[in-house]
């Protein structure tokens, strides 16, 4: 099953960018939070959501969505 932290992962490694490109995009001051949504520790907040969706060029909702 994909879950927001596998889609965030996905749309990272399809645009080409590193954990720590990423962070930078979002203004955050390190890697940490990327890889602890990416390992389902934890998951954006709502801002977080909003500027990783702009980021990807995706609507919010196709974050939140899980597939199978």
């Amino acid at each position: 099953m994909q879950n927001i932290g596998t889609t965030i992962r996905n749309l990272r490694i399809q645009h080409r960018l590193s954990q720590l490109a990423l962070a930078e995009l979002l203004d955050l001051p390190a890697q940490s939070k990327i890889s602890s949504w990416e390992s389902g520790k934890t998951v954006p907040d709502m801002l977080e959501g909003q500027k990783l969706a702009k980021i990807f060029g995706i609507n919010v909702e196709e974050l939140l969505v899980e597939s199978d």
